[in-house]
């Protein structure tokens, strides 16, 4: 992990097998988010694969399901606890990314499929090159929308989006995909990562730590709340936030007229 600017960027690293997930890369990945997690220096985390995203599953750990008759075994690592306002129903693995409190951003090149693309979803944020090809994987093996993304696909792209992009078993590019609104930015080959990170940059510097995560919190889990709950959770956000040195140091750059840079505060409460 590479802290720069506010940003940590996260290399999946087995260029061998095209990133194939595994369980050990699951495991690095949580540990990896634990840390940017609870680090005051990262702000946003931007998740990349080199060449290629994320391929899909280890193929021969598919083998080995296969030839056991669909059984597998559950690693019994030790894994970072979920945050504290993590609600116990949303505590579920590939949901880590999302309770964490930093904004995380998946900058997907080439191959991203399967697993890949599972990762991704769980992903506040997705940049993709134009030409990157991205398919979901599951029904032409014979497989369910894995771990939770029948609930989560929808309320990212809707619901005949998402039924288009689980359905078929054909690949589609970066570009299709971001018409479909699961990806947000499709760039240019080659741009995708180096983009993804000035944009993450953008956002360590000109929007608050406190805000990000209240924000993200706001998204992913008030939203499965009744309005009424949803409403006074977020009131009980805005009146804690106006007692802030964030609100202060916005306040500042507002009457300077400039850009505030949240960067210049010692830590996430803390003065300019």
């Amino acid at each position: 992990m590479e802290v720069d600017a506010g940003v940590a960027t996260l290399t999946l690293c087995r260029p061998d097998i095209r990133n194939a997930w595994a369980g050990e890369t699951a495991r690095e990945y949580r540990w990896a988010l634990h840390h940017c997690h609870v680090d005051p220096r990262v702000r946003v985390v931007v998740v990349s694969g080199d060449k290629d995203f994320c391929v899909g599953a280890d193929h021969n750990l598919l083998d080995e399901i296969g030839e056991g008759g669909g059984s597998y075994d559950v690693d019994a690592t030790s894994l970072p606890e979920f945050p504290d306002h993590t609600p116990p129903e949303m505590r579920r693995n590939h949901f880590y990314p999302m309770t964490v409190s930093v904004p995380v951003i998946a900058a997907i090149t080439g191959g991203c499929a399967g697993a890949g693309f599972l990762v991704a979803s769980y992903a506040d944020i997705r940049f993709a090159d134009s030409d990157a090809r991205i398919a979901s994987s599951f029904a032409s093996l014979g497989l369910p929308a894995e771990y939770g993304l029948g609930w989560v696909l929808p309320r990212i792209v809707g619901t005949a989006n998402a039924a288009q992009l689980l359905y078929s078993p054909t690949p589609i590019s970066g570009a299709r995909a971001a018409e479909l609104g699961w990806v947000q930015h499709a760039c240019a080959p080659g741009t995708t990562v180096a983009a993804a990170v000035d944009y993450a940059k953008k956002l360590a510097a000109g929007s608050a730590a406190e805000s990000l995560r209240m924000m993200k919190r706001q998204i992913h889990v008030d939203s499965t709340l009744g309005f009424a709950d949803a409403y006074g959770r977020s009131v009980a956000d805005m009146n804690d936030a106006l007692k802030s040195a964030d609100f202060r140091h916005g306040l500042r750059a507002l009457r300077d007229k400039r850009a505030p840079n949240f960067l210049e505060t010692s830590d996430v409460n803390g003065e300019a």
